[in-house]
């Protein structure tokens, strides 16, 4: 089972103005924060949603066939993003 962790600090302020917010408004950077935020061992993958644009809008259409032909993906990270975004479009992040 994966695990939501929150760092201390200023980004728990930031993860929780972001998580008020809804996901078709977020920036690039607030999809950046959302991943690193969901798992942390995917916080490596960040940058490949700045580098193709990846804003809210853009994450909520994402699958993991698309994800691993286009970003570059392997098929765990890709499955793990998915797994996160649908509990995302469910409202429970």
């Amino acid at each position: 089972m994966l695990v939501s962790s929150c760092p201390a600090g200023s980004d728990r302020r930031d993860a929780s103005r972001q998580s008020g917010r809804d996901p078709s408004s977020w920036t690039v950077e607030d999809v950046m924060q959302f991943v690193r935020e969901a798992d942390p061992q995917l916080g490596p993958h960040a940058d490949l949603f700045r580098k193709h644009e990846i804003d809210g809008k853009a994450l909520l259409l994402l699958r993991s066939d698309t994800m691993m032909k286009y970003m570059g993906l392997k098929l765990g990270p890709a499955l793990k993003l998915c797994y996160h975004i649908d509990r995302l479009k469910q409202g429970k992040f």
